[in-house]
Protein backbone atom coordinates (compact mmCIF):
# COMPACT_ATOMS: atom_id res chain seq x y z
CA UNK A 1 0.00 0.00 0.00
CA UNK A 2 1.14 3.55 -0.09
CA UNK A 3 0.43 5.87 2.79
CA UNK A 4 -0.44 9.83 1.48
CA UNK A 5 -1.11 12.77 3.15
CA UNK A 6 -3.47 15.14 1.43
CA UNK A 7 -3.91 18.31 3.37
CA UNK A 8 -4.70 21.92 2.32
CA UNK A 9 -2.56 24.40 4.45
CA UNK A 10 -1.85 28.01 4.77
CA UNK A 11 1.71 29.82 4.46
CA UNK A 12 1.39 29.64 8.16
CA UNK A 13 0.96 25.99 7.86
CA UNK A 14 -2.58 26.57 9.71
CA UNK A 15 -5.20 23.59 8.53
CA UNK A 16 -8.39 24.96 10.28
CA UNK A 17 -9.81 26.65 12.99
CA UNK A 18 -12.48 25.48 15.29
CA UNK A 19 -12.86 22.32 13.20
CA UNK A 20 -13.03 24.34 10.19
CA UNK A 21 -11.27 25.20 7.04
CA UNK A 22 -10.74 28.70 7.50
CA UNK A 23 -11.04 29.37 3.58
CA UNK A 24 -13.32 28.20 0.65
CA UNK A 25 -11.73 27.17 -2.36
CA UNK A 26 -13.70 24.64 -4.67
CA UNK A 27 -10.59 23.79 -6.60
CA UNK A 28 -9.21 22.01 -3.88
CA UNK A 29 -12.45 20.38 -2.50
CA UNK A 30 -12.49 18.95 -5.88
CA UNK A 31 -9.12 17.84 -6.04
CA UNK A 32 -9.43 16.07 -3.01
CA UNK A 33 -13.30 14.16 -3.99
CA UNK A 34 -10.68 12.81 -7.21
CA UNK A 35 -7.92 11.44 -5.44
CA UNK A 36 -9.91 10.16 -3.10
CA UNK A 37 -13.26 8.58 -4.12
CA UNK A 38 -13.16 4.96 -4.31
CA UNK A 39 -10.32 4.52 -1.48
CA UNK A 40 -9.76 4.39 2.04
CA UNK A 41 -9.48 7.83 4.13
CA UNK A 42 -7.78 7.44 7.77
CA UNK A 43 -8.58 9.97 9.95
CA UNK A 44 -9.09 11.41 13.73
CA UNK A 45 -12.26 11.35 16.02
CA UNK A 46 -12.82 15.45 15.64
CA UNK A 47 -11.90 15.41 11.60
CA UNK A 48 -14.69 12.53 11.10
CA UNK A 49 -17.06 14.59 13.52
CA UNK A 50 -16.31 17.77 10.84
CA UNK A 51 -17.72 15.61 8.23
CA UNK A 52 -20.81 15.32 9.28
CA UNK A 53 -21.68 12.35 7.57
CA UNK A 54 -19.28 9.71 5.90
CA UNK A 55 -18.19 10.53 2.53
CA UNK A 56 -19.37 8.99 -0.30
CA UNK A 57 -17.71 5.71 -2.27
CA UNK A 58 -14.75 5.67 0.56
CA UNK A 59 -13.93 3.54 3.75
CA UNK A 60 -13.59 5.30 6.55
CA UNK A 61 -10.91 4.50 9.25
CA UNK A 62 -11.12 6.76 12.56
CA UNK A 63 -8.32 6.52 15.09
CA UNK A 64 -9.16 7.79 18.49
CA UNK A 65 -7.63 7.03 22.01
CA UNK A 66 -11.30 6.25 23.32
CA UNK A 67 -11.43 2.83 22.02
CA UNK A 68 -8.85 0.74 23.72
CA UNK A 69 -9.01 -2.00 20.86
CA UNK A 70 -5.77 -2.33 17.98
CA UNK A 71 -8.11 -4.21 15.56
CA UNK A 72 -10.61 -2.00 13.18
CA UNK A 73 -14.24 -1.91 14.78
CA UNK A 74 -16.57 -1.49 12.93
CA UNK A 75 -19.51 1.28 13.79
CA UNK A 76 -22.85 0.28 14.38
CA UNK A 77 -24.82 3.06 12.31
CA UNK A 78 -22.32 2.51 9.34
CA UNK A 79 -21.22 -1.22 9.97
CA UNK A 80 -19.65 -1.55 6.27
CA UNK A 81 -18.33 1.92 5.61
CA UNK A 82 -16.65 3.25 9.08
CA UNK A 83 -14.12 1.33 11.07
CA UNK A 84 -12.50 2.55 14.85
CA UNK A 85 -9.19 1.83 15.81
CA UNK A 86 -7.33 2.99 19.09
CA UNK A 87 -4.08 3.36 17.76
CA UNK A 88 -2.79 5.03 14.11
CA UNK A 89 0.14 2.27 13.87
CA UNK A 90 -2.24 -0.47 14.50
CA UNK A 91 -4.84 0.72 11.97
CA UNK A 92 -2.27 1.36 8.95
CA UNK A 93 -0.45 -2.49 10.09
CA UNK A 94 -3.89 -3.95 9.66
CA UNK A 95 -4.92 -2.35 6.23
CA UNK A 96 -1.06 -3.28 4.78
CA UNK A 97 -1.53 -6.96 5.57
CA UNK A 98 -5.25 -6.52 3.85
CA UNK A 99 -3.79 -4.83 0.77
CA UNK A 100 -0.25 -5.67 0.50
CA UNK A 101 3.41 -4.05 1.31
CA UNK A 102 4.15 -3.44 -2.21
CA UNK A 103 0.76 -2.69 -3.54
CA UNK A 104 0.18 0.81 -5.01
CA UNK A 105 -3.44 1.52 -3.62
CA UNK A 106 -3.51 4.31 -1.73
CA UNK A 107 -4.67 4.97 1.50
CA UNK A 108 -5.06 8.89 2.09
CA UNK A 109 -4.34 10.26 6.03
CA UNK A 110 -6.88 13.57 6.11
CA UNK A 111 -6.30 14.82 9.55
CA UNK A 112 -6.24 16.63 12.05
CA UNK A 113 -3.13 18.08 12.57
CA UNK A 114 -2.34 15.36 15.42
CA UNK A 115 -3.03 12.69 13.07
CA UNK A 116 -0.59 14.20 10.54
CA UNK A 117 1.78 14.64 13.01
CA UNK A 118 1.92 10.72 14.09
CA UNK A 119 1.59 9.80 9.97
CA UNK A 120 4.36 11.71 8.44
CA UNK A 121 7.38 9.76 9.27
CA UNK A 122 5.36 6.87 7.77
CA UNK A 123 4.15 8.71 4.61
CA UNK A 124 5.27 7.45 0.96
CA UNK A 125 4.21 10.73 -0.30
CA UNK A 126 2.21 14.24 0.39
CA UNK A 127 -0.35 15.50 -1.46
CA UNK A 128 0.06 19.51 -0.47
CA UNK A 129 -2.69 22.41 -1.52
CA UNK A 130 -0.32 25.62 -0.75
CA UNK A 131 -2.75 28.47 -0.36
CA UNK A 132 -0.17 31.57 -0.70
CA UNK A 133 -1.70 33.74 2.34
CA UNK A 134 -1.30 33.24 6.06
CA UNK A 135 -4.56 32.28 8.15
CA UNK A 136 -5.46 32.65 11.66
CA UNK A 137 -6.05 29.07 13.19
CA UNK A 138 -5.36 26.50 16.03
CA UNK A 139 -4.34 23.13 13.78
CA UNK A 140 -1.50 23.36 11.82
CA UNK A 141 0.48 21.14 9.51
CA UNK A 142 3.62 19.50 11.20
CA UNK A 143 7.33 20.21 10.07
CA UNK A 144 8.21 17.97 6.95
CA UNK A 145 10.75 19.94 4.72
CA UNK A 146 13.52 17.24 5.80
CA UNK A 147 11.54 14.56 5.50
CA UNK A 148 10.19 14.89 1.93
CA UNK A 149 11.14 16.43 -1.75
CA UNK A 150 9.09 18.24 -4.02
CA UNK A 151 8.46 16.50 -7.47
CA UNK A 152 5.33 18.28 -8.75
CA UNK A 153 3.84 21.92 -8.53
CA UNK A 154 1.03 23.32 -10.28
CA UNK A 155 0.04 26.77 -10.02
CA UNK A 156 -3.46 28.41 -9.97
CA UNK A 157 -5.57 31.18 -9.24
CA UNK A 158 -9.35 30.86 -8.05
CA UNK A 159 -10.86 34.61 -7.45
CA UNK A 160 -7.87 36.72 -5.08
CA UNK A 161 -6.72 33.51 -3.85
CA UNK A 162 -3.42 31.77 -4.83
CA UNK A 163 -2.70 28.60 -4.43
CA UNK A 164 -0.89 25.67 -5.80
CA UNK A 165 -1.10 22.22 -5.83
CA UNK A 166 1.99 20.29 -4.98
CA UNK A 167 3.57 16.44 -4.60
CA UNK A 168 6.06 15.36 -2.35
CA UNK A 169 7.86 11.99 -2.11
CA UNK A 170 9.39 10.99 1.12
CA UNK A 171 13.13 10.05 1.77
CA UNK A 172 12.69 7.53 4.62
CA UNK A 173 14.28 4.28 4.27
CA UNK A 174 12.47 1.95 2.40
CA UNK A 175 10.56 -0.15 4.47
CA UNK A 176 11.16 1.72 7.78
CA UNK A 177 8.47 3.51 9.64
CA UNK A 178 9.22 5.63 12.68
CA UNK A 179 6.39 5.82 14.98
CA UNK A 180 5.66 6.33 18.91
CA UNK A 181 6.59 3.63 21.21
CA UNK A 182 3.86 1.70 23.02
CA UNK A 183 4.03 0.20 26.74
CA UNK A 184 5.02 -3.14 24.05
CA UNK A 185 7.84 -1.96 23.17
CA UNK A 186 9.41 -1.92 26.74
CA UNK A 187 11.74 -4.77 26.31
CA UNK A 188 13.15 -3.90 23.49
CA UNK A 189 14.11 -0.23 24.34
CA UNK A 190 15.48 -1.65 27.66
CA UNK A 191 17.49 -3.76 25.98
CA UNK A 192 18.71 -1.70 23.68
CA UNK A 193 20.03 0.41 26.36
CA UNK A 194 21.54 -2.18 27.73
CA UNK A 195 23.80 -3.32 24.52
CA UNK A 196 24.34 0.33 23.59
CA UNK A 197 25.99 1.16 27.76
CA UNK A 198 27.99 -2.06 26.95
CA UNK A 199 29.34 -1.41 23.75
CA UNK A 200 29.95 2.39 23.80
CA UNK A 201 31.03 2.51 27.59
CA UNK A 202 31.38 -0.94 28.74
CA UNK A 203 28.95 -0.07 31.16
CA UNK A 204 26.59 -3.34 32.70
CA UNK A 205 23.54 -2.16 33.20
CA UNK A 206 20.72 -3.37 35.57
CA UNK A 207 18.03 -4.98 33.22
CA UNK A 208 15.51 -4.45 36.13
CA UNK A 209 16.32 -1.12 36.76
CA UNK A 210 16.28 0.06 33.09
CA UNK A 211 13.12 -1.61 32.17
CA UNK A 212 11.81 0.46 35.17
CA UNK A 213 13.29 3.68 34.05
CA UNK A 214 11.45 2.63 30.47
CA UNK A 215 8.48 2.10 31.55
CA UNK A 216 8.14 5.36 33.40
CA UNK A 217 9.00 7.25 30.77
CA UNK A 218 5.66 5.26 28.76
CA UNK A 219 4.04 6.30 31.59
CA UNK A 220 4.32 9.36 31.89
CA UNK A 221 4.91 12.09 29.14
CA UNK A 222 6.37 14.93 31.12
CA UNK A 223 9.40 12.80 31.74
CA UNK A 224 9.86 12.51 27.72
CA UNK A 225 9.02 10.41 25.02
CA UNK A 226 10.45 7.69 23.01
CA UNK A 227 10.27 7.05 19.22
CA UNK A 228 10.83 3.70 17.62
CA UNK A 229 12.00 2.14 14.07
CA UNK A 230 10.18 -0.66 12.93
CA UNK A 231 11.50 -3.00 10.15
CA UNK A 232 8.22 -3.46 8.09
CA UNK A 233 10.05 -5.84 5.20
CA UNK A 234 8.63 -9.41 7.07
CA UNK A 235 5.58 -10.39 8.64
CA UNK A 236 7.65 -9.81 11.92
CA UNK A 237 7.76 -6.25 12.20
CA UNK A 238 10.98 -5.97 14.30
CA UNK A 239 11.90 -2.84 15.98
CA UNK A 240 15.29 -1.79 14.93
CA UNK A 241 16.21 1.28 16.55
CA UNK A 242 14.96 3.81 19.29
CA UNK A 243 15.37 7.09 20.96
CA UNK A 244 13.85 9.40 23.48
CA UNK A 245 13.69 12.56 23.24
CA UNK A 246 12.61 15.39 26.51
CA UNK A 247 12.21 19.26 26.62
CA UNK A 248 14.88 21.51 28.10
CA UNK A 249 13.21 25.20 28.72
CA UNK A 250 15.96 27.80 28.33
CA UNK A 251 14.95 30.99 30.25
CA UNK A 252 18.26 33.07 28.48
CA UNK A 253 16.26 32.38 24.69
CA UNK A 254 12.51 31.47 26.52
CA UNK A 255 12.07 28.71 24.50
CA UNK A 256 12.45 25.02 24.65
CA UNK A 257 15.12 22.69 23.21
CA UNK A 258 14.92 19.10 22.65
CA UNK A 259 17.17 16.67 24.25
CA UNK A 260 17.65 13.78 22.09
CA UNK A 261 18.56 10.31 24.32
CA UNK A 262 19.49 6.46 24.07
CA UNK A 263 19.51 6.45 20.33
CA UNK A 264 20.51 2.98 19.50
CA UNK A 265 19.96 1.11 15.98
CA UNK A 266 20.69 -2.74 15.98
CA UNK A 267 23.91 -3.98 14.38
CA UNK A 268 21.87 -5.67 11.52
CA UNK A 269 20.51 -2.09 10.23
CA UNK A 270 23.46 -0.18 10.48
CA UNK A 271 24.58 1.88 7.84
CA UNK A 272 21.11 1.93 6.28
CA UNK A 273 20.35 5.66 7.20
CA UNK A 274 18.29 4.61 9.73
CA UNK A 275 19.90 6.51 12.37
CA UNK A 276 19.66 9.69 10.38
CA UNK A 277 15.90 9.34 9.89
CA UNK A 278 15.45 9.23 13.13
CA UNK A 279 17.30 12.42 13.85
CA UNK A 280 15.23 13.76 10.93
CA UNK A 281 12.25 12.97 12.48
CA UNK A 282 13.36 14.70 15.95
CA UNK A 283 14.19 17.81 14.03
CA UNK A 284 11.07 17.75 12.16
CA UNK A 285 9.18 17.18 15.76
CA UNK A 286 11.31 19.63 17.17
CA UNK A 287 10.47 22.43 14.27
CA UNK A 288 6.54 21.61 15.03
CA UNK A 289 6.79 21.72 18.40
CA UNK A 290 8.55 25.43 18.13
CA UNK A 291 11.97 24.23 19.93
CA UNK A 292 14.71 26.52 19.58
CA UNK A 293 16.85 23.11 18.26
CA UNK A 294 18.24 19.86 19.44
CA UNK A 295 21.14 18.84 21.90
CA UNK A 296 22.57 15.80 23.24
CA UNK A 297 25.77 14.56 24.45
CA UNK A 298 28.18 11.81 23.20
CA UNK A 299 30.69 9.97 25.25
CA UNK A 300 34.22 11.19 24.54
CA UNK A 301 35.46 8.09 22.94
CA UNK A 302 32.73 7.21 20.73
CA UNK A 303 34.14 8.11 17.76
CA UNK A 304 31.59 6.68 15.27
CA UNK A 305 28.45 8.26 17.21
CA UNK A 306 30.52 11.73 16.85
CA UNK A 307 30.72 10.97 13.14
CA UNK A 308 27.29 10.39 12.65
CA UNK A 309 25.99 13.59 14.17
CA UNK A 310 28.44 15.47 12.77
CA UNK A 311 27.21 14.15 9.44
CA UNK A 312 23.81 14.97 10.40
CA UNK A 313 24.78 18.92 10.99
CA UNK A 314 25.40 18.96 14.54
CA UNK A 315 28.50 20.74 15.89
CA UNK A 316 30.32 20.47 19.19
CA UNK A 317 28.16 23.20 20.37
CA UNK A 318 30.62 25.83 23.17
CA UNK A 319 29.28 23.69 26.36
CA UNK A 320 30.94 21.56 28.27
CA UNK A 321 29.44 18.99 30.40
CA UNK A 322 29.78 19.20 34.12
CA UNK A 323 28.85 16.01 36.02
CA UNK A 324 28.13 14.92 39.91
CA UNK A 325 26.40 11.85 40.72
CA UNK A 326 25.22 10.34 43.83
Amino acid sequence: MKIILIAALASNRVIGINNTLPWKLSADLKRFKALTTGHTIVMGRKTFESLGRPLPGRRHICVSRSYASDHLLPDPRWPEQVFWCGDLFSALKHLKREIGATNEIPIFVIGGAEIYTQALPLADALELTHIQSSFEGDAFFPSYAKMFEKTDEKFLEEGEQKFSFAQYKSLRPENIFVRRASKNDVQFIANAQIKMALESEGLKLNPQKVEAGVMAVLNDVLKGEYLVAEDMSSQSHCPVGCLLLQKEWSDWRNGTFLWIHSLYVEPSHRRKGICHWMLTVAQEQARTLGALGMRLYVDKGNRDAQEAYRNFGMGGGHYDVFELEF
